[in-house]
């Protein structure tokens, strides 16, 4: 897609730390000069500028030069909501559903910004935010007499009308609605400056090679301070606060763990316990609104793999399971283009994000794999995201990825699907146009019904249902006239409004993942974190390892790229990279099935080098290339069966050794298999070659888990 981005002077670019703004904006680019001195000056294509936004190292803030965003960062300190406590994103996510119900009344022209006009229409919004809760907590079964439920009490009208100014002084921001008292507290000295002299003294007993505990630290401290005051009290000073036992021993607590146990162990054997493994890595509008809703597919289908039926008799056919998918889709507004779609199994709000990722990506990968002659290359980043009150959009995960991509979710009054027309609309076209030609019809009631026989002719798995509905999508429905568009079809009023106006700007590929990406939880090592056999590393984690008392921090994965991930350190998330290269644009499909065939392989190794697993990728990528002609395999990452693929167990104890002259250096792994296998320069032992038979015996005896750990 080479379509014109809408930036505008107020977006701030960054590139490996150096600051941009716009200063010149043409139909082919866009100039931007830095904001330090030296000044620097950045001219980029469109598309050049596209593929900026994939590096690692690269952010695209909008809004970042607003006086308002600015009096923001400094009150705050917080740049993402994602970064917050849950508690915390919970309350943003509150109060923003207030204020949105109440702004939309006022646009209604149903209430006026007065407490006395706000008092009376309370009730009313208050219940609107307790159905979203309530969809919330009853997570998507049946509602049920006698639940427990819980409910927050309503902001009086004076409260409510300042978080609707904080709101708006914030450009709509809903970071303006982080609560004031988050950071608050007492966080100031309570010791005089020459009581926490005397205590720094004390803790330096600490770190001697005597190995002094920290009850006897404690103990020196007091009697050091009681000696101390009877000093001062001969000279007429006031005594000194003395510290609590606790106190000294919190403090104590705070050291740097790497230099407190160089001091008390001795250099060498604090470096062999913060054991480092380091790669030296040299670290790179149509869509102003688009509507998203959840639709159960007026068809019943296998609930099986296209494959799995090749081999099934008429009998076993008929005894397969069949049932109702459910199907998530995306429009933009602007021009009537789909941009994504997504089966589930059930209404859940993992697919709901799944989907937003799928938005703000090209995916004409997806269409070529279903056989489309049309491109699929509609997306963009994130403004306005409307929604229904489906349980999946008003929890709290899917407000959080919608703020974190910088876009706002809005979700109009229920009971009044006219005000997400265009997403319904084409849900009846679904049923009107498409339905008819697909055995399986459910109809939408039972007269209409009649005596058809809906489950005897379900025959249509989940793989060719969205394999045929991307089709209708990419090449019938974007090539047809559009009522709504004057007669225009939708991808010429994308190609033109695009062209006019601009589209709004790329979700940075870093800012995808943290706000998309699979959220995961790793302990970290000497060698960083392990996701899926690969170990992933960055200075930040590498620092976090040394100095910090956690073990554990949370990761952001793109399945669709295994070559680095986000990583939260802190409040901050940093790019962490692939130690082994070879991950590089590989997904975790891909990586997948090289992961088994390998397994079967090298049964009982647990090591494996860079340069066989490189090998075995690239024989797997070419056959996946290979497949995609006849039949995708990428559709199958939006069916519920893609999805189950993704939680098998597999990884569990899998190493992969770089490739580098010091591989020697690595650090021992306690792993549950075997020895390494050699490099290719060198050969490997005699052993009896494993041969796998064509049943599933010999994988039968794998239990590897997904979670590595």
């Amino acid at each position: 897609m080479t379509g014109a981005m809408r930036v505008t002077a107020f977006d701030r670019l960054v590139v490996d730390s150096q600051a941009y703004r716009l200063t010149e904006k043409t139909a082919n680019g866009c100039t931007f000069d830095s904001t330090a001195a030296p000044t620097s000056t950045l001219a980029l294509r469109f598309e050049e500028l596209r593929s900026l936004l994939r590096r690692p190292n690269v952010s695209l803030e909008r809004d970042y030069f607003l006086s308002q965003r600015s009096a923001l960062r400094s009150s705050t300190n917080v740049d993402a909501i994602g970064s917050l406590p849950g508690h915390i994103r919970s309350e943003v996510a509150w109060r923003h559903s207030y204020c949105e119900a109440f702004l939309q009344l006022e646009q209604n022209k149903e209430v006026q910004r007065s407490e006395q006009a706000v008092a009376a229409v309370l009730p009313d919004i208050e219940a609107l935010v307790n159905k979203q809760s309530s969809a919330v907590q009853s997570k998507w079964l049946p509602a049920r007499a006698g639940t427990n439920k819980a409910y927050k009490d309503p902001p009086c009208a004076r409260t409510l009308l300042e978080w609707v100014r904080r709101f708006e002084r914030a450009a709509c921001s809903p970071l303006g609605l982080i609560p004031r008292t988050y950071r608050s507290g007492n966080h100031g000295a309570r010791f005089s400056i020459e009581a926490q002299r005397l205590i720094g003294e004390c803790l330096g007993a600490y770190l001697t090679k005597q190995r002094l505990s920290k009850r006897i630290v404690a103990d020196m401290c007091a009697s050091r301070f009681r000696a101390e005051n009877e000093k001062r009290k001969e000279a007429g000073l006031p005594p000194l606060q003395v510290p609590s036992k606790r106190k000294v021993e919190r403090d104590l607590a705070k050291l740097d763990p790497y230099s407190t146990y160089a001091q008390r162990h001795g250099v060498d054997a604090a470096n062999r316990k913060f054991m480092l493994y380091e790669e030296g890595i040299e670290a790179s509008y149509p869509m102003e609104r688009i509507e998203i809703d959840e639709w159960r597919v007026d068809l019943m289908t296998i609930l099986a793999e296209r494959g799995a039926l090749d081999h099934l008799t008429s009998e076993e056919l008929v005894l397969l399971p069949r049932g109702r998918r459910w199907l998530y889709l995306a429009i933009d507004c602007a021009t009537r283009c789909v941009v994504g779609m997504r089966l589930a199994e059930n209404p859940n709000c993992e697919d709901a994000i799944a989907l937003l990722a799928d938005v703000t990506r090209d995916k004409t990968t997806l269409a070529v794999a279903a056989g489309c002659q049309s491109e699929w290359h509609h997306f963009g980043g994130l403004k306005t995201v409307a929604t229904d009150l489906g349980a999946a959009f008003v929890d709290d995960n899917f407000s959080t990825a919608v703020f974190d991509a910088h876009g706002l979710p809005e979700t109009p009054t229920g009971g009044l699907p006219q005000l997400r027309a265009r997403v319904e609309r084409i849900f009846g076209t679904f049923g009107t146009n498409l339905a008819p030609y697909l055995a399986g019809r459910t109809f939408s009631n039972p007269k209409e019904r009649g005596d058809y026989p809906t489950a005897e002719m379900a025959s249509i798995t989940d793989d060719a249902l969205i394999q045929m509905l991307i089709l209708y999508v990419v090449d019938v429905y974007h090539n047809r006239p559009h009522g709504g568009l004057n007669g225009e079809t939708p991808n010429n009023c994308w190609k033109r409004l695009a062209n006019e106006i601009g589209v709004v700007p790329d979700v940075p590929e870093r800012m995808r993942r943290r706000a998309f990406g699979k959220p995961m939880r790793r302990k970290v090592t000497g060698r960083g974190v392990r996701v899926f056999g690969i170990d992933f590393t960055c200075a930040a984690l590498r620092q976090f390892h040394l100095h910090n008392h956690e073990t554990d921090v949370d990761l952001r994965v793109d399945l669709n790229d295994l070559g680095w991930i986000m990583v939260r350190i802190g409040e901050e998330w940093f790019p962490a990279i692939a130690l082994q290269k070879c991950f590089e644009g590989v997904s975790f499909d891909e990586w997948q099935n090289t992961a088994r065939q390998l397994r079967l392989k090298y049964r009982d190794e647990a090591t494996l080098t860079e340069r066989l697993v490189s090998d075995a990728l690239q024989k797997i990528i070419a056959i996946n290339a290979a497949e995609q002609q006849t039949f995708g395999a990428e559709l199958r990452a939006v069916t519920p069966s893609g999805l189950r693929r993704a939680k098998e167990d597999l990884f569990l104890g899998l190493s992969i050794e770089p490739e580098r002259d010091d591989v020697e250096a690595l650090p021992a792994q306690d792993d549950l298999f075997g020895r390494i296998i050699p490099t290719a320069n060198e050969p490997p032992p005699e052993r009896a070659q494993v041969e796998v038979p064509d049943g599933s015996e010999a994988e039968e005896t794998f239990t590897w888990r997904f979670d590595d750990e």
